[in-house]
């Protein structure tokens, strides 16, 4: 007994509680708590809901049941309800006190308060699954990139390094971190390098980037650029040294491809006799050729961006200009002709042929634009637009005479009733008239192009000038059946006479190109504040490819069914400058075999 006394002091010493069960674990018998748990000197059967955690008292059912089936020792490490009552772990250990004849009597059982050590365990393993997921996020991050990412410590070993790093030394992270640059690999001068990098980061505080070569496992040597960062702990002191590098070897192949492009495309553009400039995406120019100095007398320096605009003649300037950003807002290729002042104090004409650049994900870059000087070539053109002019008015003035002729000689035979020669004056006034309309026309072209042809613009009704349209071709036309449309009311402010004259040359050439006896319809419409003349005729209609160029001087459609016709392409063109120095647009729409429509718009006044 006295020893029982020694033991369960040497107990009760060393153990946060004491405490006593019946050989069932049925009644506590007695629990001393020490402040930890509530004491308890009287046998008691609810120990277990007093005590004991709900979320463990399965386990400590299952591991009494298990001591006692083996009468064996008793130990578990629980949760239990604290005297404050909060929650509490506990490490218990109970001893069976066996009688003679090997049946348990009773169990003598303490415990510790293990409570702070149990927090603390679990704050490490939350740190620790925390520390596991940023490095998992970290390393799924640094795994997929092409770049290598890797850190030094101050004594230049590595202490990470991502899975592209190690594919590239062709190593993996056993025998590769904690070994310094020439373990893995890195030439002595390279290794060297490095070091004095990293020793000024740390000694700066500062990143630094550079470029190198260095052999890849499989790939060969590739080129990197490279940047070192300190990493800086929470007393302001470099701790490490981080690493990015990424491969620019196709980088620098294609740099060094496109200078190599860009040498020979100025090789080739400083060799040539042609004048050729650059502009980028926003439309200022950013590359002129010697070519143009030479002309100009200015250096190129002074042609960039908008600089070349101020040598444009001032008759040429602003209409350029407009072509020019026309062009970049619908990014069409440009086609054009101005004057430039020349070093030597003179004008000289360029004609411009401009095609868009783009990159190579096909986005628009600019425009590259090639000039040759057509200064003869204008000069030829002025003097044989000279001559017809002079030509056309020489014979306008005999041609009026006989005209005057021919009608008072139709007269007379009128009135003699000689129907034979009255019918043979009757075709020689049609084709005199003819002739006076290919002269006025010529003559007009003349005074177009040397700046005469006067546009004298009054505000009148379009339904008034399409009614006296309609009244004259009810008398010049007598082949066809022309219908025109109701006009509305629609007033426009524009040069009377030569809208009428765009309106009846329509009528004209609808008669031209479609068979006897058919119909031709003339509208005139309103549409989004501007006027829409239509003239449609059922003839022969147009090929495709040569509406674009119906408008252009002198251009004729070239078939079996209009070589016979008569005209030298000067009216539509005609037509056409009228319309656009009204600040209206022309087209026509066709489909051969069904006919065409021409059209014309004229903005509306109120």
């Amino acid at each position: 007994m006295q020893s029982d006394e020694r033991f369960r002091a040497l107990v009760t010493a060393t153990s946060d509680v004491v405490y006593r069960m019946s050989a069932d674990w049925s009644v506590m018998h007695q629990l001393q708590g020490g402040g930890f748990l509530l004491d308890t000197g009287e046998p008691m059967s609810d120990w277990m809901e007093k005590y004991i955690h709900p979320q463990d008292q399965e386990r400590v059912k299952a591991a009494i049941a298990e001591a006692i089936r083996t009468k064996s020792m008793y130990q578990l490490e629980h949760q239990v309800l604290k005297a404050d009552g909060t929650q509490g772990w506990t490490f218990s250990r109970a001893v069976p006190i066996i009688d003679d004849n090997g049946k348990i009597i009773e169990w003598f059982g303490a415990a510790n308060d293990v409570t702070a050590r149990k927090h603390t365990e679990n704050e490490l393993h939350e740190a620790k699954d925390a520390a596991e997921q940023q490095n998992r996020l970290y390393e799924t991050i640094t795994s997929s990139t092409p770049d290598l990412v890797y850190v030094f410590d101050l004594d230049y070993r590595f202490t990470y390094a991502n899975r592209a790093l190690l594919n590239m030394w062709g190593k993996t992270w056993e025998n590769a971190i904690g070994r310094n640059l020439l373990e893995n690999g890195y030439e002595p001068w390279h290794a060297e390098m490095h070091e004095r990098e990293i020793d000024y980061v740390v000694a700066n505080r500062k990143p630094i980037r550079g470029e190198v070569s260095f052999p890849h496992a499989t790939l060969g040597r590739r080129i990197y650029d490279y940047i070192f960062t300190p990493v800086i702990n929470e007393h302001g002191e470099v701790e490490a040294v981080a690493g990015t590098t990424r491969d620019i070897t196709e980088i620098r192949a294609a740099e060094n491809t496109l200078a190599e492009s860009e040498a020979r495309f100025r090789t080739m553009a400083e060799g040539m006799n042609v004048y050729i400039a650059m502009s980028d995406e926003t439309s200022n120019a950013i590359y002129f050729n010697q070519t143009w100095s030479k002309l100009t007398g200015r250096p190129t320096n002074e042609l960039l961006a908008y600089g070349w605009s101020n040598l444009l003649h001032p008759d040429d300037r602003e209409r350029h200009l407009k072509v020019y950003r026309t062009a970049f807002e619908t990014q069409t290729p440009v086609h054009d002709s101005y004057r430039v002042l020349t070093k030597n104090g003179n004008y000289r004409w360029l004609l411009i042929d401009g095609s868009v650049r783009r990159y190579s994900d096909g986005s628009f870059a600019g425009y590259i634009s090639a000039g040759v000087d057509i200064t003869e070539l204008k000069e030829d053109e002025q003097r044989k637009n000279d001559f017809i002019s002079m030509v056309s008015h020489e014979l306008k003035t005999p041609l009026t005479s006989a005209l005057s002729y021919v009608q008072v000689s139709k007269k007379r035979t009128t009135e003699n009733n000689d129907r034979l020669t009255a019918g043979m004056l009757d075709r020689t006034e049609k084709q005199l008239g003819k002739m006076t309309r290919m002269i006025n026309g010529f003559l007009n072209v003349s005074r177009l192009e040397s700046g005469k042809l006067q546009i004298d613009p009054q505000r009148f009704d379009m339904a008034r000038l399409v009614k006296e349209v309609e009244e004259e071709s009810l008398v010049s036309v007598t082949s066809h059946k022309v219908v025109f449309a109701p006009v509305e009311e629609t007033w426009v402010n524009a040069d009377q006479e030569k809208i009428s004259h765009v309106i009846q040359n329509f009528i004209s050439n609808a008669v031209k190109y479609s068979r006897p006896n058919s119909v031709i319809n003339v509208a005139c419409v309103t549409i989004d504040n501007h006027v829409q003349v239509s003239v449609s005729d059922e003839g022969i209609g147009i090929n495709e490819e040569d509406l674009p160029r119906l408008f252009e001087r002198y251009y004729r459609v070239k078939d079996t069914e209009t070589r016979n016709i008569a005209g030298f392409g000067i009216g539509l063109y005609l037509c056409c400058e009228i319309i656009k120095r009204h600040r209206g647009n022309i087209w026509a729409e066709s489909v051969v075999g069904k006919g065409s429509t021409f059209y014309f718009t004229l903005p509306v006044v109120k």
